[in-house]
């Protein structure tokens, strides 16, 4: 994990006894700061904020940019409509509430951009497809696009030799009825780290979403819905062996934007695998210079 931890932790909703929290990185002397919103991954089913790569951590003095990583709640307790309300939620807080949280002057909530890596950036293609006034840009990483694809409604094998757990071993997570959770800790700490590639073996995304069939999963596939809703300016970043999600899911939506006339940038690197942006020494001076342009 990197070395450095975030300035404030502020709980943005509350469901109940359920705080939902988000992570605020604070650049120097900051004044009118653009925002960069980042949802972790996990397929909806398992993670938390603290996640965040290195190189968005290290952004925020680089660029100068307010970073804040926000949980949300976790299927299947919570269907994804309802992960959804947390989203636009998140994003209602960050526009009404945190300026004045942070002080006058300290960020500036009309420059927003918003990413996620994998199931994050799935929450990133839906804030840019249905929330208003949308974020200037978006940078979905790695992003699942459609629980309904070709990827996530075959079994697949676990990605890197990951262990793969039994139904019996993950009942307890699977109970809808179970209390709701807004973040999960890590293998072998916690079990539930475990649903990921639990998911990928069983082929049921849509199901632990609570969106079986195609009517009910219909807002919830990106690129069918780019026409309708459109897009903010969007950078892609997916590498073309990804074994946790397939690349396949975003060449799909990039092929609609360019198609439609939309602002993508799609960094497709060859040979790389899910995680790609995770290491300490990990730069992308091209995906913020698109970001920073936008904002």
């Amino acid at each position: 994990m990197s070395s450095i931890q975030p300035d404030q932790t502020i709980t943005y909703k509350k469901i109940g006894s359920l705080q939902i929290p988000m992570d605020i990185y604070l650049p120097k002397s900051a004044k009118n700061a653009p925002v960069l919103l980042w949802f972790h991954g996990g397929g909806l089913l398992q993670g938390r904020r603290d996640l965040l790569a290195p190189h968005m951590r290290n952004g925020v003095q680089t660029y100068g940019y307010v970073c804040i990583s926000a949980d949300y709640r976790l299927a299947p307790q919570a269907t994804v409509d309802e992960i959804f309300e947390d989203v636009k939620d998140c994003i209602s807080f960050i526009r009404d509430e945190l300026p004045t949280r942070l002080g006058e002057g300290v960020m500036d909530p009309t420059r927003l951009a918003v990413s996620g890596s994998s199931a994050g950036g799935f929450l990133t293609l839906l804030a840019g497809l249905y929330i208003e006034p949308k974020p200037q840009v978006i940078i979905p990483i790695y992003p699942i696009t459609d629980p309904l694809g070709v990827f996530f409604t075959n079994s697949q094998p676990a990605p890197n030799g990951r262990y793969s757990a039994s139904q019996e071993e993950m009942a307890d997570y699977l109970d809808i009825k179970a209390p709701p959770m807004a973040n999960c800790g890590k293998v072998p700490g916690d079990p539930r780290s475990h649903m990921y590639v639990y998911m990928l073996r069983c082929a049921n995304l849509a199901k632990l979403w609570g969106v079986p069939d195609d009517k009910s999963a219909a807002p919830y596939r990106i690129s069918r819905r780019i026409y309708e809703y459109g897009l903010p300016p969007t950078y892609i970043l997916h590498g073309d062996v990804d074994t946790a999600v397939s690349v396949e899911q975003s060449d799909e939506v990039a092929g609609a934007m360019v198609g439609l006339g939309l602002t993508v940038e799609y960094e497709r690197p060859h040979g790389e695998d899910h995680f790609l942006d995770n290491g300490e020494d990990y730069q992308n001076n091209a995906l913020y210079s698109f970001m920073m342009r936008h904002l």
